[in-house]
C-alpha cells in the first residue's frame, strides 16, 4: 500500500512521530524524574489579611471628574455592579481552600502559621510562600463588531462588564539567611458573554444589529477564586518543576520551553502563557 493513496495513514504517522519524538525530548525526561521522585517539598503558606477591591467605572457615574479623591472613591463603591457586594472571608475561603488542597495532591506538605513550629523543622527543601496581595479590579471591556454591506461599514460598540482577578507571592527559601526571594504574578479576566451580529432586513434594505449578553454575576466572581485557587497551586508546581528541568539538563543545554504538567492525564506540554508571570527574583 503507497502511503500517497492514503494520506490519513501518513498524517497519523506523522502525528504520533511527532508525539514520540516530543516525548523523549530532555527537558520531558526530567521532568518525568522530578515527577517520579521521592523528593517532598514542604511548604508554608501565609494567606492575605484581605482582598484589595477596585471600581474603574468612573465614565458611568454623572459628574465624576468634579467630584473630589474622597467623592469619587466613594461614587465608585456605592456604583459597583460587583466590588461591593464580594465579600473578603468568602474570596479568600474559595480561594485558600482550592489553592491548599490541590497543592496537597500535587505533593507538597502545605503548613499554615499556626504548625510554623513544625514547619521549621522540616528538612532543606521548605520554602515560604507569602500571598503578598490579591486584587479585584471591576471595569468595562469596550468590544467594537464591525461589517460591510455594499459601500458601507457598519460599527456597533458595547461595553462589557469586566472583573481582573490579580495575585502576587513572594516566595523565598526557608532557614537559610539573605534567602533570595521571587515574586510571581497571575492575573485572570472575566467578562459577560457576548454574542452579536448585523443582518440586513430585507424588506426595508436597513441594516441592524442583534445581540445577547450573559451578564457577569457576583456568583461567578466567586467562582473564578474557587478555579484560580487551583490554577494557582498548578503554576507553582510547574515553577518548582521547571527550575529542577533547568538545573538538572544535560551540559550545555538550554530549556527550549517552559513545561505545564496535568495532573489529571499525567502529561507535559508547553506552557505558553498559560503560568505564574516571574516579576523579580533577587
Amino acid at each position: 500500500m503507497k502511503f500517497r493513496n492514503c494520506p490519513h495513514i501518513l498524517i497519523s504517522f506523522l502525528i504520533l512521530g511527532f508525539i514520540f519524538l516530543q516525548a523523549c525530548s530532555p527537558e520531558r525526561k526530567v521532568a518525568n524524574v522530578f515527577i517520579k521522585s521521592p523528593h517532598v517539598l514542604n511548604l508554608l503558606v501565609i494567606p492575605p489579611d484581605n482582598v484589595l477591591k477596585y471600581n474603574h467605572k468612573g465614565e458611568s457615574i454623572e459628574d465624576f471628574d468634579e467630584l473630589s479623591e474622597k467623592g469619587q472613591d466613594s461614587a465608585l463603591w456605592v456604583n459597583s455592579r460587583y466590588i461591593q457586594f464580594l465579600s473578603d472571608s468568602l474570596l479568600l475561603e474559595n480561594y485558600m481552600n482550592n489553592f491548599i488542597g490541590e497543592l496537597r495532591t500535587l505533593g507538597f506538605n502545605v503548613y499554615l502559621a499556626d504548625a510554623i513550629d513544625s514547619f521549621m523543622t522540616e528538612k532543606p527543601q521548605s520554602y515560604v510562600l507569602d500571598i503578598a496581595q490579591m486584587q479585584l479590579d471591576e471595569y468595562y471591556y469596550p468590544l467594537e463588531d464591525k461589517e460591510a454591506y455594499m459601500d458601507t461599514v457598519y460599527y456597533k460598540k458595547t461595553n462589557l462588564n469586566a472583573v481582573d482577578f490579580g495575585c502576587w507571592f513572594d516566595l523565598s527559601k526557608a532557614n537559610t539567611e539573605n534567602a533570595r526571594k521571587t515574586v510571581l504574578y497571575s492575573n485572570a479576566t472575566s467578562y459577560d458573554s457576548f454574542e452579536g451580529r448585523f443582518f440586513n432586513d430585507p424588506f426595508t434594505g436597513r441594516v441592524h444589529y442583534k445581540s445577547k449578553i450573559d451578564t457577569l454575576m457576583v456568583k461567578d466572581v466567586y467562582e473564578m477564586a474557587t478555579y484560580l485557587g487551583k490554577k494557582h497551586a498548578g503554576y507553582l508546581f510547574d515553577f518548582f518543576m521547571n527550575q529542577y528541568i533547568a538545573k538538572h539538563l544535560p551540559n550545555g543545554m538550554q530549556m527550549q520551553d517552559y513545561f505545564h504538567y496535568n495532573r489529571e492525564h499525567q502529561s507535559f506540554f508547553p506552557a505558553e502563557d498559560d503560568r505564574f508571570e516571574i516579576l523579580k527574583s533577587k
